[in-house]
């Protein structure tokens, strides 16, 4: 059970057209989003900084998202790691290329550039910090300085996310566990200290 309850949608007319786009594109509104909106001056500024990154598009979304799956699974958060894989899939990322993240050194499904990426993922989702320069030797590469921070900001955004949903044991929407699920579940994915809520 949430250390601290959703508001309730009701509550937060202010962001209300934000909450139709998510019903509209996502299918649900995150419970994070709802616990933030508790101090609506917070959401504010994450809607800011995460609209500011999502006019980002010199690094493909698709591999941004894996990122931050990746790294959301090596951090732990079972919460973030569900709401990733159903983020990829809304992006079009193949399923077989979101189950296969964790063997991206040798999977087909995945190139040299993308590998590059999801090693700085896998060590930006360690604890303690485990990036150095080698890999920013091999993301240069690949990708210049501009999408190197691109993919930073998409990676850190959800180390924010990491660290808040597992702090508060948000609870997770039941549309995202299930597919989280079939996606992932596999791998021995389970909600964790979330509970799955309807």
């Amino acid at each position: 059970m949430a250390h601290v309850a959703p508001l309730p949608r009701d509550d937060a007319p202010e962001f209300e057209d934000y909450f139709r786009f998510l019903d509209a594109n996502a299918g649900y509104v995150p419970n994070s989003f709802l616990t933030m909106a508790r101090i609506p001056a917070l959401l504010r500024g994450y809607l800011a900084f995460s609209s500011a990154l999502s006019s980002l598009d010199r690094v493909d979304r698709g591999l941004k998202v894996l990122m931050s799956h990746l790294a959301s699974s090596a951090n732990g958060c079972r919460f973030c790691e569900a709401h990733t894989s159903h983020t990829a899939k809304k992006t079009g990322v193949d399923a077989a290329r979101i189950a296969a993240v964790w063997e991206f050194e040798r999977s087909a499904l995945l190139d040299e550039s993308e590998r590059a990426a999801l090693r700085l993922a896998l060590a930006m989702g360690q604890s303690p910090n485990g990036v150095g320069p080698e890999h920013f030797e091999a993301l240069r590469a690949h990708f210049d300085e501009e999408q190197i921070v691109e993919m930073v900001a998409a990676v850190c955004l959800f180390g924010f996310w990491n660290r808040w949903n597992d702090t508060l044991a948000t609870d997770l929407e039941r549309p995202v566990a299930d597919l989280a699920q079939t996606l992932i579940g596999g791998r021995g994915w389970s909600a964790g200290r979330h509970r799955v809520v309807d």
